[in-house]
């Protein structure tokens, strides 16, 4: 508004005149962000408390249903009455037309029977006083005026009743054509019990459609009628009810249709007024079974508000002495507890969390001790790394990796590389049956039992050598390490582990030495999974050679075999972690581990490996690593 007056103030009233959009766009934008932050401010601060919330509930559950029961009787009743009121005005002025359309009838028969003059007729009119009768030629009566005519006319601007019939006279047809004026005294015979009525051209004379009493009584003589008065009220339910609707009338001159607007106020007394002598004997049982229905739905709603209410204080209450016992527990005071005075549910909820309160005290300390246990968990894993073999890299021919991925923080698989010469070595892998602590203690003893038994088995022989000079010949001797025999450590292994260990516990094992020299490998398999010798076209051959699992029965024998290593033969030693993790198609399988490892095989090892592990991580997707995975490669170099 300031800027308006600025703008006009200094001439740019062109300008102030287009502010009104924006002030307008503006200030419903201002209206929806205050409805924005109120509807905000009562969800954060109003609604936050229980209490508060079920006192909304029970508005929208009890009162709003009450209060739409009650808009829609009142509204029923009002359209009720508004259209009735309408109906009996707008019945009445139809009656009125018919009245006269057959009193117009009978005076034609009589003009045409010649027994009656029109001045008799109109002399001996009771029904409608001041009605004129005329005879009027076919040719001087309006053209479109035909075969007959009953309803409202406008004449001269003036409102006429009007009914017409074609006579045959001897000088050939006429017209009988009575006529009432729809002045304020017809209009009060239509108004009688009614109301007040206004009948008017257009609906802005109505005064909102809704004409009151004061403003009934002063008539308009060209367009504008007015009748008829608001009767009393009865009682304070007994309102103001304005009603309106549309008359029909026709231009006497030239034929064309034309609505004026009915419209008036009547009052429910009024209606009823109407009603009461269609009505039976019952009518005022049934006003007096209603108002007593009415009492009696008054009384229950009562009762009703009166139960919320005290439900409604139990429930907050035990809801607000829960939050403060949760307080309480946040802040650490675990020695809370809930006065619990209710036998309900509610009061169980209480006493269950008083319960809760001692459990968490026992839950404290018993997540203090598995923290205890996790740490130590986590330096078993650090001493377990430290023994599977770190930066070896092979020998002269034979180039070696292997990778150990648990399940859990330890893991039950084992693998090593037995460095015993610089031109022998020994690859040993193997499956501990179970998991956890107890998997992982039993592989910490076959990896010491291993070492222990490897240098218990290696015997030093002698090689000889001679070089030749110029003149004369040197002869040395160094001594050379004998290869263990894998099935003698594995015999002992057994034994070891059957004689230190519970029955149930045991493990599978493989166990092979490879001699630079010879390009050999002499192993022996314990129950493990047949490692694989991938050879450069494609061949495979599997080392099954050996026995059963160590540990579980005494005293069995085991067997073992040599088998040549080939230029770029790969040596692929696993766990069944690798080849049994499961998704919709089934398991992963030797075959998937065969391709992904041949496709890759000119690559570092070690490549290879990460390339076979998230093959599998792949085909497992999302879901947990089901058991440890343990891949061990080797190959052969020139």
């Amino acid at each position: 508004m300031t800027l308006k007056w600025l703008f006009r103030l200094t001439g740019a009233a062109r300008i102030a005149g287009s502010l009104d959009r924006w002030t307008t766009v503006l200030g419903y934008v201002l209206v929806f962000l205050l409805i924005f932050l109120a509807l905000r401010w009562f969800r954060n601060h109003v609604m936050w408390s229980v209490r508060n919330r079920l006192i909304v509930t029970y508005v929208f559950i009890g009162g709003v249903p009450v209060a739409l029961a009650l808009a829609m009787a009142l509204g029923t009743g009002y359209i009720a009455v508004e259209h009735l009121a309408t109906f009996l005005a707008v019945s009445e002025i139809r009656e009125q037309e018919q009245r006269l359309s057959a009193a117009n009838a009978a005076a034609a028969e009589q003009i045409v029977n010649r027994r009656r003059l029109p001045h008799e007729i109109m002399a001996s009119d009771t029904l409608f006083p001041g009605r004129t009768l005329t005879i009027v030629p076919v040719n001087e009566a309006p053209k479109w005026l035909k075969d007959g005519f009953t309803g409202l006319a406008t004449d001269q601007q003036h409102l006429h009743l009007r009914a017409a019939n074609l006579i045959q006279t001897p000088h050939g047809p006429d017209m009988v054509i009575s006529s009432v004026p729809f002045d304020q005294k017809f209009l009060a015979r239509i108004a009688a019990n009614l109301g007040a009525l206004r009948l008017s051209d257009s609906p802005l004379d109505q005064g909102v459609n809704t004409p009151s009493s004061s403003s009934l009584g002063n008539q308009t003589p060209t367009d504008a009628i007015s009748a008829g008065s608001l009767m009393n009220a009865k009682s304070s339910l007994d309102p103001q009810v304005p009603f309106g609707g549309l008359i029909q009338t026709v231009d006497w001159t030239t034929g064309e249709s034309r609505s004026k607007f009915l419209a008036g106020v009547t009052r429910p007394s009024a209606m009823y007024g109407y009603l009461a002598p269609y009505m039976g004997v019952w009518t005022g049982f049934v006003g007096a079974a209603l108002m007593g229905a009415a009492i009696a739905f008054a009384l229950v709603v009562l009762i009703a508000l009166i139960i919320g209410i005290r439900l409604t204080r139990t429930i907050t209450y035990s809801v607000a002495n829960l939050y403060k016992a949760t307080e309480h527990i946040n802040l650490g005071d675990f020695t809370h507890r809930i006065q619990v005075r209710e036998n309900d549910q509610l009061a169980a909820l209480q006493r269950a969390f008083n319960s809760m309160t001692d459990s968490l005290q026992k839950l404290i300390a018993e997540q203090k001790e598995k923290e205890r246990l996790q740490s130590e968990l986590e330096i078993a894993h650090e001493v377990q790394a430290q023994l599977f073999p770190r930066d070896f890299c092979g020998t002269r021919t034979l180039e070696m990796h292997g990778i150990c991925r648990p399940a859990r923080i330890v893991s039950g698989d084992y693998y090593d590389f037995l460095a015993y010469s610089p031109e022998q070595v020994g690859i040993a892998v193997g499956d501990i049956s179970g998991k956890g602590i107890s998997a992982a203690l039993l592989m910490a003893t076959i990896h010491s039992a291993v070492r222990a038994y490897e240098q218990e088995l290696m015997a030093p022989v002698t090689a000889a050598s001679a070089s030749y000079g110029t003149d004369m010949r040197i002869a040395t001797v160094a001594p050379r390490v004998a290869r263990p025999s894998p099935a003698q450590m594995l015999w002992l292994l057994n034994r070891h582990i059957y004689q230190s260990t519970q029955p149930e516990k045991y493990a599978t094992l493989f166990l092979g030495f490879y001699d630079d020299d010879t390009r050999r490998l002499t192993y022996s398999n314990a129950g493990h999974l047949p490692p694989i010798i991938l050879s450069q076209n494609g061949e495979i051959r599997r080392l099954e050679t050996g026995g059963t699992v160590i540990g579980l029965f005494d005293d069995i024998g085991y067997e073992e075999q040599t088998v040549e290593l080939y230029p770029d033969d790969i040596f692929i030693a696993f766990s069944d972690g690798m080849t049994e993790p499961e998704n919709e198609f089934g398991e992963f399988g030797e075959e998937r581990l065969l391709e992904a490892i041949s496709v890759h095989r000119h690559q570092p090892l070690e490549r290879i490996c990460e390339v076979a592990l998230a093959a599998v991580q792949d085909w497992i997707g999302s879901t947990e690593q089901p058991d440890d995975v343990t891949l061990v490669l080797a190959r052969r170099m020139g």
